[in-house]
């Protein structure tokens, strides 16, 4: 038999009165328990049944056989599974040392909120939360950051929110803002796991006051919301997004320019005062004099997470005229808009589409009415709003005896106006989109414009190309953005395009431009969007707010990445900068790369039927195809009830996406998509119009078959609805039937329409 002192060197040592007291195959049976706890506090992992049995037993006796089968257990580690903890840190999964962190984490901060306030551990719906609008490489993704948050909160009110602030700055664990995350550059995304604070819940009108002309909103609050707030006073917003469904805390943080821009200017000069949360746990107000509160806008939640903001509002114009204008080329319209710019014509809202634009919106219309006829003119144009009559006409006669065309054409105007909102329904053409936002100075517009063409000749993209013309201060700047199709299952056409992006901010900054938003992917520009001193000052700013750095951490200041930051470094300014003017000077070869690695040409996209492949093919395309806007989040009448994102349309074809991925969901996750009155809602603002409710139906079969019936959640989500009727009610128009809570069920029972005087 093997001495002890034979084999101590490959053991890990032990008191040395054990060594002593413990016979060989005492010892034996000791370190092989050990073992089997450590690796199962590593690993996850149970040891093989023989061994198992032998652990197990209450007489430590042992053969000699089995002597060799606990010291073969104990000498050799399992190669499979120590690669698959390794895997698991690489792709930023949980291990079960981590997993307990988690736990630990969650416990310690439920104590601290309101009973209100929702912590969630499960990893579906955190890793929910690792990406925005866009689609990034996994590699890349991963690669630079680890953006599988610890976990998302969901707090109740402003106290909540310093609670969270307070605990991550004591514990030392990075805290991530959230709203809609409908940005497309990782405004929103971890960076280091970390908190993600979802403020999406917090979407409450807190007061109207018409006589002052102002509403006080929390950050969650959609711009939809406050339209229709509103419009029983007869108000509307200075300003909105073209993404009607996004924050008013996230607009404000990332940019503030969009619609009636021209007249109004940023977003920016309508907040009339916030209250903002630091990251010691403090919350501190500042109206519209305060030095601080400029720094606040543009900074994207590195300074603080807005908790309240006071808008100032305009009375709703009692007029609206809508006119179109063409042109030749890009050229000439651009010099219209630069002849409006400089007299006093006062149209709200000028915006520039070129004929790529106009010809998606003939495209989209004929696939949606299946009317061959064009509903717009496949030109350059140029559309204007009016909000006098007096003004719309006053510029009308001011053409007289000029080149441009007015079009004739009254429908295809206002066709342009009422989709405003709609600004990525072209995915639907796809399978996918990308695009870029750049601020350009208004002289230089046209510059660019050809400079992006001639690059998209390389790359053989043919780009959609949109300029909104806005007024900030005293200039007038030009917002400008280019989008195009893509496929994101081709992973070479798919980072060659991204490539191409980013190729787009850098022709824009070389001529005095911008990006729009930083958040990460444009931290190397971070310097075109402020001055020097400008810069300088926001940094000294960050070290004594946020001297931890536990405020959305690792970008738009300096990015900080994995595995020493090596991967991080090719994004330093002149690293990357230096990387962008090779791939510019090798275009013409990157594009033939795109060309033949890419997709087919776009083409008309009929949905598959619900029965091809069990519904796989109905949702991995519709999943491609889904913009993450998060337009059916806003409206969905369950998520209003819930609060629980895992019940709208987005997440749900994350979620058949990943299951069609095989990626591990947890029963309740899987259950919570049922929580749905599929009602349609969803599909009625959908930008590309996808058949989600067929989507929900094939996820649900999936889930039932997969996960068992979801009676009990469903059970539970019909007495929220009956604990909400009136909302139900004031929704739809419609009473809930009566019920019991002993019926069983699989769906929500059917509303039916209440008898006449019955309505509210």
């Amino acid at each position: 038999m093997l001495r002890l002192d034979m084999i101590s060197s490959k053991l890990d040592s032990i008191d040395q009165t054990q060594q002593v007291v413990m016979s060989w195959k005492d010892y034996l049976i000791y370190r092989a328990r050990k073992t089997a706890d450590r690796r199962k506090q590593l690993y996850g992992n149970e040891p093989e049944p023989k061994v198992a049995g032998l652990l197990a037993r209450e007489n430590v006796s042992v053969t000699f056989r089995e002597s060799q089968r606990l010291l073969v257990y104990i000498l050799f580690k399992s190669p499979r599974r120590r690669l698959r903890l390794v895997w698991q840190r690489l792709t930023d999964r949980d291990t079960p040392v981590r997993r307990r962190q988690i736990d630990k984490l969650a416990q310690d901060l439920r104590s601290q909120i309101s009973e209100s306030g929702r912590v969630y551990t499960d990893f579906f719906r955190r890793s929910n939360c690792s990406r925005d609008l866009a689609r990034v490489p996994a590699i890349m993704e991963k690669t630079l950051h680890r953006t599988t948050p610890f976990l998302v909160v969901q707090p109740h009110d402003e106290q909540d929110i310093a609670r969270v602030m307070a605990f991550c700055q004591s514990k030392k664990v990075a805290v991530f803002p959230r709203g809609s995350a409908s940005f497309a550059f990782g405004g929103a995304v971890p960076t280091r796991n970390g908190i993600v604070l979802d403020l999406s819940p917090m979407r409450a009108i807190c007061k109207v006051d018409p006589g002052k002309r102002t509403i006080r909103v929390q950050p969650g609050a959609r711009w939809a919301d406050v339209a229709a707030k509103l419009e029983p006073y007869g108000l509307v917003p200075v300003t909105t997004p073209t993404g009607r469904f996004s924050t008013v805390a996230g607009w404000i943080s990332t940019g503030g320019l969009g619609l009636d821009s021209f007249a109004y200017g940023n977003v920016h000069q309508s907040v009339l005062s916030v209250r903002v949360a630091r990251p010691d746990g403090t919350v501190a107000k500042l109206d519209a004099k305060s030095e601080s509160i400029q720094d606040l806008f543009g900074s994207e939640g590195h300074l603080g997470i807005l908790t309240e903001i006071t808008l100032r509002v305009r009375a709703k114009p009692e007029y609206s005229g809508v006119c179109l204008l063409s042109f030749d080329s890009p050229a000439q319209a651009l010099e219209l808009i630069e002849r409006i710019s400089n007299t006093d014509h006062h149209p709200s809202h000028v915006v520039f589409f070129d004929r790529e634009h106009m010809k998606q919106e003939n495209t989209l219309f004929t696939e949606h009415t299946k009317i061959a006829e064009p509903v717009v003119p496949e030109v350059d144009a140029v559309l204007l709003h009016f909000e006098t009559q007096k003004s719309e006409q006053a510029f009308l006669n001011s053409l007289d005896g000029e080149t441009y065309h007015v079009s004739e054409n009254a429908v295809a105007a206002r066709y342009l106006w009422a989709d405003r909102f709609f600004p990525l329904k072209a995915q639907r053409i796809g399978p996918g989109l990308l695009g870029s936002e750049v601020v350009v100075p208004r002289d230089m517009t046209s510059a660019y414009i050809a400079k992006v063409r001639k690059l998209a000749r390389h790359f053989r993209i043919t780009p959609s190309i949109e300029v909104i013309v806005c007024r900030e201060d005293e200039a007038v700047l030009h917002l400008v953005i280019v989008a195009f199709y893509c496929d994101y299952s081709k992973t070479v056409h798919y980072d060659l395009s991204l490539l191409f992006i980013q190729l787009l901010v850098k022709m824009a900054v070389r001529l005095r431009g911008s990006p729009y938003g930083i958040g990460i992917w444009n931290t190397p520009f971070v310097s075109s969007k402020f001055s020097q001193s400008e810069f300088k000052r926001l940094k000294e700013q960050k070290r004594a707010i946020d001297p931890e750095d536990i405020l959305n951490p690792y970008k738009f200041f300096k990015i900080k990445g994995r595995f020493h930051n090596i991967p991080a470094f090719v994004m330093r300014p002149m690293i990357f900068r230096t990387i962008l003017a090779l791939s510019h000077l090798f275009a013409p070869v990157l594009g033939l790369i795109a060309r033949v690695f890419g997709p087919k040409e776009a083409h008309q996209w009929d949905a598959p039927a619900k029965v091809d492949e069990q519904g796989k093919s109905l949702l991995h395309q519709s999943s491609q195809r889904c913009t993450s806007c998060g337009s059916c989040v806003s409206v969905c009448p369950a998520y209003q009830i819930t609060g629980d994102e895992l019940v709208t349309g987005r997440t749900k074809l994350r979620m058949a996406e990943a299951m069609m991925k095989g990626v591990e969901l947890s029963q309740a996750e899987a259950h919570s998509p049922f929580q749905c009155l599929h009602c349609g809602l969803c599909e009625e603002v959908c930008q590309t119009r996808l058949p989600l409710r067929d989507c929900y139906l094939v996820l649900e079969s999936w889930i039932e078959h997969r996960f068992g019936s979801p009676e009990e959640t469903v059970q539970r989500f019909v007495k929220k609805l009956d604990a909400n009727r009136e909302f139900i009610k004031d929704t739809f128009g419609l009473d809930l039937p009566d019920w019991s809570p002993d019926e069983q069920m699989s769906r929500v029972p059917a509303v039916k329409e209440p008898e006449k005087g019955d309505r509210a």
